[in-house]
């Protein structure tokens, strides 16, 4: 996920207070603050956040303490750390990455009624038929069968 940044905080720079941006926004130093961003942010591997950041996408391969919500998409590399909620419509965490906190992926659905996530009674036998059709269909064995040659 590489973005050109409009906005860019260098290793050496120390920032107290809230970045806000219309454009992409590169953080390699230490930003004790709010980061929000129209589109991009990435926080580099050097770099260090302490505070929420919200963004369309955000890249995290630094340290971040905080809330991060993204609009779109949130990932998180190996050297990654995040400390906090995070919120998303797709999370990618790449395998050595370390987060620590609550997530929640919305996915906007044009049906928001409860009630159509409940199967009705004369539907669920159907449905119960199927997956046995389903299972009788279904081969032994696979990848994990150690009997398999």
């Amino acid at each position: 996920m590489e973005h050109q940044a409009d906005t860019v905080i260098g290793v050496e720079v120390q920032v107290k207070g809230n970045l806000q941006n219309k454009g992409s926004i590169l953080v390699n130093g230490n930003v004790e603050g709010e980061i929000k961003s129209d589109e991009n942010v990435t926080i580099g591997e050097s770099a260090s956040v302490t505070g929420p950041i919200f963004a369309k996408t955000i890249l995290i391969s630094g340290k971040v303490t905080g809330t991060v919500e993204a609009g779109e998409k949130l990932e998180i590399d190996p050297t990654g750390i995040i400390n906090g909620d995070i919120k998303t419509k797709i999370l990618i965490v790449r395998e050595g990455a370390s987060f620590n906190g609550n997530s929640s992926m919305d996915k906007q659905t044009k049906d928001t009624n409860p009630q159509t996530a409940i199967a009705a009674p004369e539907k669920e036998g159907k449905k119960e038929e199927m997956n046995k059709e389903e299972k009788k269909e279904t081969p032994k064995g696979g990848f994990w069968d150690k009997n398999k040659k």
